[in-house]
């Protein structure tokens, strides 16, 4: 579902040519592109013992990306489209970072994949320490649905943080991916929407490409 969105698109992926791909959905990162997740993981608090959440994870590279800089972290992969997170992908996902890494991901983080719903998630409830939405916020058809949600699957001390790109004035502007026909959001209707399903904004981070914006329950 996600495009990547860093801050230099021009190095993000890898040597391969377009004919041959390690994985079908979502860019191929290199090693030297992956290192951003340092400093991301830092901020989204990733240590041993954390259970994590993507929401709109595609095929979960970002995720196993995410992964070559942690151990003990449990990913949930949480998407609609089935084309994309699926076991297969996965499994040539967790490949391909893994060599990056040096050792196999899954052997030092679980991965489980659970699909959603336009309405829900499908996670746990009361189960997670991060969960994290990257370019996703803006083609989510029912939000309100989807953040009342979230707030059951997070633990009443966890973080939902939220990645994307905001209009912060009067502009209006579809996102820039060709295979988006989504309008960006408005900030300020955006912090509206998280306070109306129990968020409240605790931090933010713009050094990573678009801006992270962290909430937890009020």
């Amino acid at each position: 579902m996600k495009p990547i969105h860093l801050a230099a698109v021009a190095s993000i992926f890898c040597s391969c040519s377009s004919i041959f791909r390690p994985y079908p959905c979502g860019p191929v990162l290199n090693k030297e592109s992956i290192q951003v997740f340092r400093k991301q993981n830092e901020f989204l608090g990733l240590k041993p013992g954390i259970v994590f959440a993507d929401i709109g994870a595609s095929s979960g590279y970002y995720d196993a990306a995410m992964a070559v800089f942690v151990d003990s972290v449990t990913f949930f992969l949480n998407d609609i489209d089935r084309h994309c997170l699926n076991e297969r992908n996965l499994k040539k996902v967790l490949n391909y970072y893994s060599k990056l890494k040096g050792l196999p991901i899954n052997r030092t983080n679980p991965f489980h994949i659970v699909i959603s719903t336009p309405k829900n998630t499908n996670l746990p409830e009361n189960k997670f320490d991060v969960i994290f939405s990257n370019a996703t916020m803006h083609v989510i058809d029912q939000p309100d649905s989807v953040l009342a949600d979230l707030y059951k699957n997070l633990k009443q001390d966890g973080h939902l943080y939220i990645r994307d790109e905001f209009l912060y004035n009067t502009e209006v502007r579809k996102c820039g991916s060709k295979k988006c026909d989504n309008y960006l959001l408005q900030f300020d209707s955006f912090v509206t929407l998280m306070q109306r399903n129990g968020f409240v904004l605790r931090g933010e981070n713009h050094e990573l490409g678009h801006p992270i914006y962290k909430f937890a329950k009020l």
